[in-house]
């Protein structure tokens, strides 16, 4: 298992469109090389896209990234909180609050408003999920690795959720746990791309140069997924690879 002292922390940014996928930013500091994983956000916000860190620089916070004007952010972030103080009890409200608050990047306050919507709704699989997510974002991995197993717990067919599990395990250093969850991933959903890159990178951490050159074939050959600058990084390391061999 690799030091999870091993694996700064990082930023990362906000959350996709509704059920997507969203490439976040890691590093592996001993290896000089940046890993794009994916996390899936579930909202009922506006879509918004946001871009992948460039390659071969550390993990930088990302600003805010939406379809809508800052001002337009804004003034839904207030009526979405005015919506929730007078429905308090209103599982949804709180729900969508935090989602907006992670838009903002305030992800003390989305983890406030994803713990009042699941004291509401212990089972809400998707504020279980966002409630990880958040977490992921402020590196609180153990706190966003056990939100995604309670997601699964529920929800154990769904290969996003194995793959943020195993994101959360690959951050911590835990190769064996992280490569589990994504192959567990690539069985329930073998047409996710951003699971194949995620297997190239750990066979590429862990050495086996062959294995990773053929997932990254396989990730470019059937797409790259909700981020197309993904591509840029995958033939970048495809490169690297193929020219190490020479």
């Amino acid at each position: 298992m690799t030091d999870a002292n091993d694996v700064p922390q990082f930023q990362a940014t906000p959350p996709p469109s509704p059920r997507g996928l969203r490439w976040l930013p890691l590093a592996v500091a001993a290896l000089v090389i940046v890993i794009l994983l994916v996390v899936a956000v579930v909202t009922q916000q506006a879509p918004a896209t946001s871009p992948a860190s460039p390659p071969d620089t550390p993990p930088q916070a990302a600003a805010p990234t939406s379809a809508l004007p800052a001002a337009s952010i804004d003034q839904a972030l207030a009526d979405l909180e005015r919506a929730a103080q007078a429905a308090p009890d209103d599982p949804h409200a709180h729900f969508q609050l935090g989602n907006a608050y992670i838009e903002r990047q305030r992800f003390d306050q989305a983890v406030a408003a994803y713990q009042r919507a699941l004291q509401l709704a212990p089972d809400n699989v998707d504020a279980l999920t966002n409630l990880g997510v958040a977490y992921y974002q402020m590196g609180r991995l153990a706190e966003a690795a056990a939100q995604f197993e309670a997601a699964l717990k529920r929800e154990p067919q769904d290969a996003a959720l194995h793959y943020l599990l195993g994101a959360a395990h690959l951050q911590q250093g835990d190769l064996v746990g992280a490569r589990q969850e994504m192959e567990a991933a690539r069985e329930l959903d073998p047409n996710l791309p951003e699971v194949y890159f995620g297997l190239g990178m750990l066979d590429k951490l862990q050495g086996n140069r062959e294995g990773a050159i053929a997932h990254f074939e396989h990730f470019l050959e059937i797409g790259p997924g909700q981020d197309p600058r993904a591509k840029d990084e995958a033939e970048r390391l495809l490169r690297e690879l193929k020219q190490s061999e020479e």
